[in-house]
């Protein structure tokens, strides 16, 4: 999963060990604790050390990818006045 995200989807910190997997995105811990601020309605929060991810969560992940689910979720961000990645 890391070599396919090596750095955290929301800020670009390398080595991220958090996923968001209703999101399909690897996260740093700073990034974690954002997500996990918004609620699990919104970012279900897990660790990739900690927890045990099942087979179907890793394959989203590796099939989903940083990339791919920011151009899903950020799609709007270049028309919205005011709104910029951190």
């Amino acid at each position: 999963i890391l070599d396919a995200n090596p750095i955290c989807a929301d800020c670009g910190a390398e080595n991220p060990d958090w996923v968001s997997l209703n999101l399909g995105v690897v996260i740093c811990i700073d990034c974690s604790g954002v997500h996990r601020s918004l609620g699990v309605h919104v970012s279900k929060v897990r660790s990739m050390k900690l927890d045990d991810l099942s087979e179907a969560e890793s394959n989203l992940l590796l099939a989903l990818g940083n990339d791919r689910a920011n151009a899903i979720w950020e799609a709007g961000i270049s028309s919205q006045k005011g709104w910029k990645k951190p």
